[in-house]
């Protein structure tokens, strides 16, 4: 999909990207091959330098350069091409503001295998470990997640793109908060916990601190919850998108929720919802 995409160059808009579709030029290539007098129909000046960066970008795998230059609510486009190398990301935390509290378990979940970092036991490892990805996907992250990784850890994101996936969600029509999202794509949770909100994390970690026993597998299993839907998300999205185009976009299988393992405390889970 991105060699079919010009939103990241200079003085291109919907508008002339429209039209640039609507002519015939569909990729990078074909605007390599046209004549500027073409181009220069279409407003556009000399992008040559900028079409063999981006190809030239596209080969190296960069996705952060593509993200830098495309507006959020179209950076879903970079998810075909760096899907394989794409990791899901969900913080927990012991508030909302990352000046005055700290994350609790970062939650990573790549299609195959979701790993927990927790806090006091294996959190120094996950800067190691997302490194070993292109794209970093989320939902709010931009706002949450990755200022919390980074008042915290430093830049250890730096030349990983981001994808926040809740911008393309909300332009489709998806809203509110995750839970809500996945329920309108009808992503319900396959446990009881799909009762549980972000301040139920909170107190989960408050009792594991505390010493409750079950407090912090619960945590664990409402974390993998979380991350592992936003893969299917994310999937759902690109196509959808794709739908409006004027020429065939490859399309992604979305691919089936994760069905989290993890163990969890019934008891302690009824308390918290019953608490209410």
């Amino acid at each position: 999909m991105l060699e079919h995409t010009f939103l990241h160059l200079p003085g291109v808009g919907h508008a002339t990207e429209r039209m640039l579709w609507e002519r015939g030029v569909l990729t990078w290539q074909d605007a390599l091959d046209c004549s500027q007098t073409s181009l220069r129909r279409c407003r556009l000046t000399d992008l040559r330098p900028v079409l063999e960066e981006s190809l030239n970008c596209l080969e190296k795998r960069d996705a952060c350069y593509f993200q830098l230059r495309l507006p959020p609510r179209e950076q879903w486009r970079m998810f075909h091409d760096f899907s394989d190398r794409a990791v899901c990301l969900d913080i927990e935390t012991t508030g909302l503001f990352y000046s005055a509290d700290h994350i609790t378990v970062v939650g990573l979940y790549d299609g195959q295998e979701y790993k927990a970092f927790v806090r006091g036991q294996n959190l120094h490892q996950f800067p190691a470990e997302i490194r070993k990805y292109g794209l970093v996907v989320t939902y709010n992250g931009a706002r949450f997640d990755i200022p919390f990784i980074q008042a915290e850890m430093g830049p250890i994101l730096a030349g990983l793109a981001h994808l926040d996936i809740m911008y393309p969600l909300r332009r489709l029509g998806y809203s509110g908060g995750l839970k809500a999202v996945e329920r309108q794509a009808g992503l319900t949770r396959p446990s009881d916990l799909e009762e549980l909100d972000g301040y139920d994390a909170v107190l989960l970690w408050r009792l594991h601190r505390q010493g409750h026993r079950g407090a912090l597998n619960t945590l664990l299993r409402y974390n993998a919850e979380d991350v592992s839907v936003l893969l299917p998300l994310a999937a759902m999205v690109y196509n959808l998108r794709t739908l409006d185009l004027p020429f065939s976009a490859p399309s992604i299988q979305i691919p089936e929720r994760l069905l989290v393992n993890l163990p969890y405390d019934s008891e302690l889970l009824e308390w918290l919802v019953g608490g209410r």
